[in-house]
């Protein structure tokens, strides 16, 4: 029996919503909360039993072709058909709300993908922190099958930690991710997420959206809107000063114009923040990933955020109890256990014993 345990962080989008799907860039940072996806394969067993926080009994996968309609039952019997694998335990525990449109499904998929393939090829991976690099691929196969066109910005952004601007190429049935990860250093101090609306599904979210954007004729504005907004979070992180975050600002109040008149929209909190002292001159708010009521980035120096912290706050929304990180997926665990029948004592065989090129379960320390 091999067992292996990897830590998967959450994600929030900056830029790039929906414009990385037509050649754009995203930008997009890892959280200090995140997933664990612990897997026992036993080559003994003839199914998977599969455990969640998210519920109260296990869930059971028998075969590697009845369909599956639950994401992460989907996505062990996908792993295990990619690595003839066929049973065992799996479980995940999660810090990641689903609400919050932080990167919980895409954690799950990358999470799995990568502790199933880690646990084919154990010799390559037990003193290694990083996840294998097919797991990529193979998360994002499960993202794709689920939300049709999918970009994996959160996938690769999860898998490398920190702030990532991603943009990638579709061809042939080929995905090719390019990414680079800049410096986060004072992300915090002006990028605030709050969470709290009402939610918004990801793959109707952006069925939707996307339609909306097609039928006006608003692409080529939503790549230049989209780009200049990325740009400018570059510029304003890499050269913080006056002139570098008033036009962070005015490029977070044009993505958000563009926006406001999408089904999704969340327009009752625009309403709430439209008449506060400052708007878009001296602090900004936009929505996040696939857009709606899952969260919001505010834009502000510390001095500037009280006044919308209240509003927001009268509104339902609150600050996530998360901070930016460079962290990304991580391997905490690597375990064998080596099973011997009940008379091996007599036999003069060892006793049953694990051996584990394990760091620790806490949370993983940073790395390059």
């Amino acid at each position: 029996m091999r067992t292996i345990e990897v830590y998967i962080p959450g994600k929030v989008m900056l830029a790039g919503e929906y414009s990385v799907l037509r050649g754009g860039h995203s930008l997009a940072a890892t959280l200090d909360r995140g997933m664990t996806v612990n897997v026992t394969w036993d080559p003994k067993a003839a199914f998977w039993e599969i455990y969640s926080n998210l519920w109260q009994e296990p869930k059971l996968i028998h075969d590697d072709h009845t369909p599956q309609t639950d994401i992460l039952c989907r996505a062990v019997q996908f792993a295990a058909k990619k690595t003839g694998m066929h049973g065992g335990r799996v479980t995940i525990d999660s810090d990641l709300d689903v609400s919050y449109g932080v990167g919980s499904s895409s954690a799950l998929r990358l999470g799995v993908c990568g502790a199933f393939f880690a646990l084919q090829k154990p010799d390559d991976f037990k003193d290694h922190d990083g996840l294998p690099r097919d797991a990529l691929t193979a998360a994002w196969q499960l993202q794709s099958e689920s939300q049709g066109l999918a970009s994996g910005y959160d996938i690769v952004t999860q898998f490398v930690g920190g702030l990532v601007e991603f943009s990638f190429d579709y061809s042939g049935n080929r995905w090719a991710p390019h990414w680079f990860k800049h410096d986060l250093d004072g992300l915090n101090k002006m990028i605030h997420v709050f969470v709290g609306g009402r939610g918004a599904p990801t793959a109707s979210t952006i069925q939707t959206t996307g339609s909306w954007l097609d039928s006006a004729g608003r692409l080529d504005r939503l790549l230049d809107v989209s780009e200049s907004l990325v740009d400018s979070f570059n510029a304003c992180i890499h050269s913080p000063d006056k002139a570098s975050f008033q036009r962070l600002v005015s490029a977070c109040a044009a993505s958000r114009a563009l926006f406001a008149g999408n089904p999704h929209f969340p327009a009752e909190l625009a309403h709430a923040l439209a008449n506060l002292s400052g708007l878009d001159k001296n602090w900004s708010w936009k929505t996040t990933g696939a857009g709606g009521e899952d969260a919001v980035l505010v834009i502000a120096i510390e001095n500037d955020l009280h006044a919308v912290a209240d509003q927001l706050a009268l509104a339902g929304w609150r600050p996530i109890s998360a901070s930016f990180t460079n962290n990304g997926a991580q391997i905490l665990k690597t375990e064998s256990e080596i099973k011997t029948s009940p008379h091996a004592a007599d036999l003069g065989m060892s006793s049953p014993s694990k051996t584990s090129t394990a760091k620790s379960t806490t949370q993983p320390e940073a790395s390059t």
